[in-house]
């Protein structure tokens, strides 16, 4: 009876619906766009002059460098680069910028309502970030005046009521006076082009505050934006449009001389994504079917001056290559987030700016990519967006290797190949912004460069079939969509897809600078426990300034007209293999394809400590592992030169065994160096961390400790649905085969129902 209850029960517990990870009914396509542009690929030579007229001066990574000399300088207030603690005590839910700009004073004047919602008990004030250069006239919650103290970037309201966890209000702050602007980055600002008057802003990370009142971090975004800006319909004789996020409401004369243009904002939207362009434009409309029978208008607002009949303009270029990219990124990371409101780009006078769902575009930047790049950070900026903005990788790498898809959707891997290269980048530093308030946050090399080849890597590393539905369902299903995310977070979606802990993966390349630096070397003889061939004795080492950049990494053998590929893991500083060959091998290719970011020298035979890292030790139990050198002259000598073994073990310096029993959970860290017998003598050392865990239950899947159904559903979640893995691995093993499969979730079933053997006995 218990036999079929076990198989009924399994039967139930395959069609328990599961939460669909694929991420697969995101994305709609590709579709055809109508009158679908066909596009040639370029040559190898335009190729190369898009590169060298790129250089290191990527048009969006322009955005910051005016704004660092100007902070460092010391010509603009410094900037508050964290959120204050109250910061965290309310959310936003929406934002309406309701101001007017005076074109020929450069004032503007106008209110800032924010609808909130408390996060705890007796919240009794706001921070906002907004700068002191702007006059702060009232603030108003429900129409009464509030105390306030405005005399740094922060902008504190005194509530003259409190609000518990859950109430939600808006207040009120009306302003006036000149924007400032401190370049790259900063704000609102007035220009002209071809004698046309022209109102633009550029704010990321951190110049929103600098012509609206807001919460200037984007790890809380408003649910919604009004944008309601009123302003000369006229100016200078030219007819002044007005152009920001989201869809139009309405656009109304006053009568007076001024239009009022209403822009609604409704999906969720960082403060530095905000944008407005006012001048006089002329628009090119195309339209993108982003499913069947479904358009989405796409709008190109540019200079008049500025026709797409020039060649090498920028006009050119939004109106032929949009569209493509539109249909090569809905189909590699989901259907375009804001296709029931629109695209577009509009031009600027400042280099460019992914604005949410119209991007801000350069004049006459003569190359595909800017297009393609700022369309690219709908998703990775927009839709997710880095918080905090240490991790501007996330945006700016992703964006970049964007660029790469859109190369190989549309031309294939060979132009991709030579695009992704021209960012291969050696001795860059680490990809995460350490310090907001000096360091460039826009570094052309290593957020932009460095990120985009994490990026390829990551991609390279867990499949297509794990990297793809891993991002699609990260910008478009995870608790981040429409949100803001960190390196942590998207480890995390993609160790779920993936099975596995990535950890591994973004702390060394995220955190680290530079890249491995491999060096190998070999010897063989013929393989005397097989009738024929060779044994070859493979050495894959690391020299890296900081710590080794754990990879698998594929090794191509040649021997004769034999060749053949070894996929392994390299995860210490140095790793010994043994290959079999049938023929003595010639040479060695370390990543042939190029899926690293790497350097590669070949050096002599010399002695090594060839074991890895060691495996944790468990609380109590017996633990035991010698450490092994090669290449060198035996009998090898061992000695602890730094750091302190776990307590409880013991080292024989003779033999190199680590032996004992751990008396309590640590971590330690300690360096060996071991001496062969050659005279004179050859020294390696290695440095090891290691740790005592807690012995683990093998059966208890969930880690909830104890056994029961619950882990049985998450087994088999596991197996046939790709949920996530029992942590440790082994714990879903119950029957002990070296394999987690259905037989393990038969022996769970049999042991909480029939009284079976516990797990592993």
């Amino acid at each position: 009876m218990h036999r079929y209850l076990a198989i009924i029960l399994i039967a139930l517990l395959l069609v328990v619906p599961c939460a669909d990870t694929s991420g697969q009914d995101i994305y709609i396509g590709p579709r055809h766009s109508s009158g679908r542009i066909h596009l040639t690929p370029p040559t190898l030579e335009e190729m190369q002059k898009m590169v060298e007229a790129r250089g290191e001066s990527h048009a969006c990574a322009q955005k910051s460098e005016t704004r660092l000399y100007n902070i460092r300088e010391t010509q603009s207030p410094l900037v508050v680069v964290s959120p204050t603690p109250n910061m965290y005590a309310y959310d936003i839910l929406h934002y309406k910028i309701d101001i007017e700009i005076d074109m020929g004073s450069e004032w503007i004047d106008g209110y800032v309502e924010v609808r909130a919602r408390s996060l705890v008990s007796g919240l009794s004030y706001i921070d906002l970030t907004f700068t002191p250069d702007l006059n702060v006239t009232a603030v108003r919650l429900n129409g009464i005046s509030q105390s306030f103290s405005h005399t740094t970037e922060i902008l504190t309201a005194y509530l003259s009521e409190t609000f518990d966890t859950g109430d939600e209000f808006t207040l009120k702050v009306e302003y006036n006076g000149h924007p400032p602007y401190y370049g790259g980055g900063t704000g609102l600002f007035f220009d002209y082009y071809d004698g046309r008057r022209v109102c633009n802003n550029s704010c990321e990370p951190f110049g929103s505050r600098n012509w609206w009142p807001c919460k200037d971090f984007p790890f809380d975004k408003p649910d919604s934006a009004d944008i309601i800006i009123t302003h000369p319909t006229y100016y200078g004789g030219y007819e002044m449009d007005c152009v920001s996020a989201g869809t139009v409401v309405s656009i109304t004369n006053n009568g007076d001389g001024t239009t009022t243009t209403h822009w609604f904002e409704k999906h969720p939207i960082a403060t530095y994504l905000v944008a407005i362009v006012l001048t006089e434009f002329s628009q090119i409309t195309q339209s993108w079917e982003y499913a069947p029978g479904q358009f989405m208008p796409v709008e190109h607002n540019h200079f008049p001056t500025i026709s797409p009949d020039y060649p090498y303009a920028s006009t050119m270029y939004m109106v032929s290559h949009t569209l493509p990219a539109l249909d090569a990124y809905s189909a590699r990371w989901g259907l375009y987030p804001f296709y029931d409101e629109k695209y577009g780009n509009m031009h600027c006078t400042f280099p460019g700016m992914e604005h949410q769902t119209m991007s801000s575009i350069g004049t006459f930047w003569s190359d595909e990519y800017v297009i393609i790049h700022e369309l690219a950070h709908q998703w990775a900026g927009d839709q997710v967006t880095c918080s905090p903005i240490n991790h501007m990788w996330l945006n700016e790498g992703f964006a970049t290797y964007s660029e790469i898809l859109f190369y190989e959707y549309h031309y294939g891997w060979p132009t991709a190949y030579f695009w992704l290269m021209s960012y291969r980048y050696i001795n860059a530093g680490s990809s995460y912004v350490e310090d907001l308030a000096n360091d460039d946050v826009f570094d052309f090399r290593t957020v932009y460069a460095k990120g985009c080849w994490l990026a390829h890597m990551l991609r390279r590393q867990v499949g297509d079939s794990v990297f793809f539905p891993a991002m699609r369902y990260f910008y478009h299903e995870s608790e981040f969509a429409g949100g803001s995310a960190s390196t942590d977070d998207l480890n995390s979606v993609v160790s779920e897809f993936y099975g596995s802990d990535m950890s591994w993966f973004f702390d060394a390349w995220v955190y680290q600078s530079d890249q491995p630096n491999y060096r190998y070397f070999y010897e063989y003889e013929p393989d005397t426990t097989a009738e024929e061939g060779y044994l070859v004795r493979f050495f894959l080492g690391q020299d890296n300034n900081e710590g080794p950049f754990p990879m698998n990494v594929d090794i191509v053998a040649f021997a004769g007209d034999y060749d053949t590929l070894y996929r392994v893991w390299n995860g210490t500083d140095g790793d010994p293999y043994e290959f079999h060959l049938p023929a003595p091998p010639d040479s060695f290719q370390i990543d042939p394809d190029d899926e690293i970011l790497k350097t590669v020298s070949q050096v002599s035979p010399s002695m090594h400590i060839v074991t890895g890292s060691l495996p944790d030790a468990i609380l109590g139990e017996p633990y035991s592992i010698t450490l092994q050198a090669m290449w060198g002259v035996p009998p090898y000598t061992w000695d602890k030169t730094l750091g302190q073994f776990p307590p409880g073990l013991s080292f024989n310096e003779e033999t190199g065994e680590l032996s004992g029993t751990p008396t309590y959970e640590t971590t330690s860290w300690f360096r060996i160096v071991c001496t062969d017998s050659d005279s004179p003598p050859n020294t390696d050392q290695r440095e090891y961390i290691m740790s005592v865990v807690p012995g683990f239950v093998i059966g208890d899947c969930d880690g909830s400790g104890e056994i029961d159904i619950d882990d049985v559903v998450f087994l088999i979640n596991y197996i046939f649905s790709g949920g996530p893995a029992p942590d440790p691995i082994e714990v879903g093993d119950a029957d002990c085969s070296g394999e987690i499969d259905i037989d393990d979730v038969v022996y769970l079933i049999a042991y909480i129902f029939s009284s079976g053997p516990a797990p592993c006995e």
